[in-house]
């Protein structure tokens, strides 16, 4: 779970990009002309017909006068009167070809180049793109890095990474003494999806090197490490070296708070619960602007430590103060009473979310209350008058009411749920998944096969459903030489995965490959301890005459899973 789930941003490197839609909406009636447009009656009088347009809500109107008075006049608060309007009524090359004329009018302004560079990325103009990034060049010195770091935020959170980076070498190449160039291409080629971290981190060394111990870059650097560690084999080694690098950054600067804020974010990120609350709590003490958004984060940070005492009082005094994001403090609270199973006040505090981007969890979570307070009927009635806005508020009802019938050991309700919900979104591949599992728990196998041949053809890359396929088929002892097929396709688009790799060894077992079959079934046991795994590696080790220790594999793992069916059904039919 992210920090920003309390609406506390988190000041990551490449957060800010321009918004398309967002940055001209506040925009006010142009400052004076120049003398010669303001004396053009004809001008005069368009811009009074296009405000009093606004005025009855004719935006369209208003944006097709000001587009034609903007290229008459050459003006620049003309233009970027134009161009807002034109952007609100998705007129985007009409928007395109003013902002251009913005540029000329005004050549060593910064915004008609963050808006002409927003609305060539956000319809993949890459010539646009290119002539706006060329343009910072010719700006005064004084404006470029700005500009730079302007840029470096849109690229940020531009899809196509190629074209990024291609756009960042341009400040590179160019301006190879400023910082801010390597800034733009670090972000730029790893994104806000953690791509080309190498590359990445390369350029922000850069960077550091020409400016030591800059805060943005630091942060972007400790991003990087985090990331790194998320999936590389030295993780331990590089989110010491995350924190490494903050503190070396601090103790340079120890005045910075945007690194000592940094800091207990990192620690935060790094599950270090404890250490992000005393850090937030002192920055808190400090008495800044800011100062409320720390104790919500010490508050966050208790709840993470499982501090369930401390959390609440802080989050009933920051209600009560209100203080935050009152539909993430509310939402918070009913996790607290949820973790601590006093289900009646879960469900009271989760019914006082109001709407927000919490609100359609916090009412699935009042269901699941409700069940937990073995108020099923209830909990049922409650999902049911819900109304779902789009697909995938649709497959969350589905599929909560599906597990709450499943939980209390109803199969054949959890499977109607989900197929309910299959008459409207009848190409969804997570419900025809989900309900072919509780299909095949309910023996209607020939309805799970279908389901999930469905959803390999609609997701040809998705391991479990061919692993599915073909386990159901090799547990069953039938269609063998399909089923090796199936297993062998989810083996090599997931090589790694433990039940994949159960499977593997299941379907060997099965066509007499044991030495195989015990191989695959060790590796998947290294990885997952499980009962039904234990079982799998237990038989295949009795059928080699091995039966010591597949009664030591049994016994050890029937301690750590006493209620292991398979386990148990697997010891009884080959002891006997």
């Amino acid at each position: 779970m992210k920090y920003r789930h309390l609406a506390i941003p988190v000041a990551l490197a490449t957060a800010g990009a321009v918004t398309l839609f967002a940055p001209l909406a506040q925009a006010q009636m142009p400052r004076p002309m120049s003398s010669q447009a303001v004396n053009d009656r004809a001008v005069v009088m368009g811009i009074l017909a296009a405000e009093f347009s606004l005025q009855q809500g004719d935006v369209a109107s208003a944006a097709a006068t000001y587009y034609e008075v903007a290229k008459r006049t050459q003006d620049a608060k003309v233009a970027e009167r134009a161009v807002d309007l034109l952007v609100r009524t998705r007129r985007v090359n009409d928007a395109k070809e003013i902002a251009a004329l913005w540029q000329v009018a005004d050549p060593d302004a910064i915004r008609p180049l963050q808006i002409a560079l927003a609305l060539a990325l956000t319809s993949q103009d890459e010539t646009r793109a290119q002539q706006a990034v060329t343009r910072v060049l010719s700006l005064p010195e004084e404006k470029r890095a700005e500009a730079v770091m302007d840029v470096a935020r849109q690229l940020a959170q531009y899809r196509d990474r190629d074209a990024a980076v291609k756009l960042a070498s341009v400040f590179t190449e160019r301006l190879p003494k400023l910082p801010e160039s390597y800034y733009a291409l670090s972000v730029a080629s790893t994104g806000n999806n953690n791509a080309r971290i190498n590359e990445s981190m390369l350029a922000i060394d850069r960077a550091l090197a020409l400016r030591p111990d800059w805060p943005q870059a630091v942060a972007v650097k400790s991003r990087l490490l985090l990331a790194r560690s998320a999936a590389g084999k030295e993780g331990a080694a590089d989110r010491a070296a995350a924190m490494s690098v903050l503190e070396k950054a601090i103790a340079a600067a120890p005045d910075s708070r945007e690194l000592r804020v940094l800091a207990a974010r990192t620690e935060f990120d790094l599950e270090n619960f404890a250490e992000a609350r005393k850090r937030f709590l002192a920055l808190a003490d400090e008495g800044k602007e800011d100062a409320e958004e720390m104790r919500l984060a010490a508050a966050l940070s208790a709840y993470h430590a499982k501090d369930w005492v401390t959390a609440d009082r802080e989050f009933s005094e920051a209600l009560e103060a209100d203080r935050g994001d009152p539909a993430a403090v509310r939402y918070y609270l009913g996790r607290i009473s949820e973790s601590q199973k006093r289900w009646a006040e879960a469900v009271e505090r989760y019914s006082q979310v109001p709407p927000s981007e919490r609100y359609w969890e916090s009412q699935l979570r009042v269901a699941n209350a409700l069940a937990q307070d073995k108020q099923m009927l209830q909990a049922v009635a409650h999902l049911r008058a819900l109304k779902p806005g789009n697909a995938l508020e649709r497959l969350s009802l589905a599929q909560t009411e599906s597990a709450l019938w499943r939980d209390a050991g109803e199969n054949v309700k959890a499977f109607e749920a989900l197929d309910a919900a299959l008459v409207v979104d009848s190409e969804d591949a997570d419900l025809l998944y989900e309900s072919a599992m509780l299909a095949e728990r309910i023996d209607r196998m020939d309805e799970a096969e279908k389901r999930l041949r469905k959803v390999i053809a609609l997701q040809p890359k998705r391991a479990h459903a061919y692993n599915a396929l073909g386990y159901s088929f090799a547990d069953r002892n039938i269609n063998l030489d399909e089923a090796r097929t199936l297993i062998e396709k989810a083996h090599e688009l997931a090589p790694d995965d433990a039940a994949i790799l159960d499977s593997m060894g299941w379907i060997a077992f099965r066509q007499g490959r044991l030495e195989d079959a015990a191989a695959y079934l060790k590796r998947a046991f290294d990885k997952f301890q499980d009962g039904e795994i234990a079982a799998h590696l237990g038989e295949v080790l009795w059928a080699l005459g091995r039966k010591d220790e597949a009664r030591g594999i049994w016994q050890t793992q029937l301690k750590a899973q006493p209620d292991s069916d398979i386990l148990k059904k697997t010891m009884a039919r080959l002891e006997r």
